[in-house]
């Protein structure tokens, strides 16, 4: 079976490295990383990744916006959005828009694992 590819995107370095091991550990390929969601968008659109993880809070462009844009441009893009905020309304809003869930920091790898399997479906 095919790896699932992953986009990570934060503005935090070490966050990218622990996501990224967790995710080579559990069998996932990290694609590419991003430190912004103008960053984020170019490299969705070159790269396609099967899935991205999303930071919400960033600089110059935030999650929400690149969120956006990705959506905008391909309405089957699977965005996991990674947040310390516990702001249900920002969540309720980025669901609406089209993001496929969302992980709360600090975060477990089987909460990452098992959320990235339920919105790609069907992978063991």
């Amino acid at each position: 079976m095919k790896k699932v590819r992953v986009l990570l995107v934060d503005d935090s370095t070490y966050i990218r490295t622990v996501l990224g091991s967790i995710l080579a550990e559990a069998g996932f390929e990290v694609v590419d990383e991003a430190a912004d969601g103008e960053e984020a968008i170019r490299k969705y659109m070159n790269l396609k990744p099967d899935v991205v993880l999303m930071d919400v809070i960033m600089e110059p462009m935030d999650g929400k916006a690149a969120t956006q844009a990705i959506l905008d441009n391909d309405p089957t893009a699977k965005i996991l959005m990674v947040t310390v905020l516990e702001d249900r309304n920002m969540l309720v809003d980025l669901m609406k828009m089209g993001a496929k869930g969302h992980i709360t920091k600090p975060f477990s790898k089987e909460e990452i694992t098992e959320k990235i399997k339920e919105i790609i479906g069907g992978i063991e």
